[in-house]
């Protein structure tokens, strides 16, 4: 893989589908706008590290 885009950063409002989807990597708490991360962010945290996926052999 030489490289990789994820869609969104936070959970955002989907014309079609409103706020049901959360495919964000930061959750957005809708009452308080708090933020936090996914376990997701965490893991493309390090990947983006150690510049290699899990088990790669690098």
């Amino acid at each position: 893989m030489r490289s990789y885009l994820y869609w969104s950063l936070l959970d955002n409002f989907e014309w079609s589908l409103g706020y049901e989807p959360k495919f964000g990597m930061v959750a957005v708490d809708r009452a308080t706008f708090a933020r936090h991360p996914k376990p997701s962010a965490y893991w493309f945290g390090a990947v983006a590290r150690a510049q290699s996926l899990p088990g790669d052999g690098k």
